[in-house]
């Protein structure tokens, strides 16, 4: 599968669902998963995500350096992106990681 074949603005429920389809193991390169956020970022422009983003992004993330991506890795930057997308900030998105890691922490 092709991350150009979806529609960009999939909601993550169902992104999971297909992606769930692919065998164990499946990767995305980065240029692609650039592309598919970019386009899913700014849906009704060609702007393109800069790299300085995407670093930050992955960091953001705890996504180690590298040039493909799981699964798993795209649906923590999908869901980074939304945050940017609906005009979210850097400090809440990292609150908001924060208080997710202190409720798996308490659990």
């Amino acid at each position: 599968m092709r991350l150009s074949e979806l529609d960009p603005l999939i909601p993550l429920n169902d992104l999971r669902a297909e992606l769930l389809k692919l065998p164990k193991g499946y990767l995305f390169y980065e240029a692609e998963l650039v592309d598919f956020l970019s386009r899913r970022r700014w849906p009704e422009s060609d702007r393109r995500i800069d790299r300085t983003t995407f670093w930050r992004w992955r960091n953001d993330n705890g996504i180690e350096r590298q040039k493909v991506f799981s699964r798993l890795d795209l649906i923590k930057l999908c869901r980074i992106c939304d945050h940017y997308r609906v005009d979210g900030t850097r400090s809440e998105y990292l609150t908001i990681m924060k208080q997710k890691k202190e409720l798996a922490f308490n659990r």
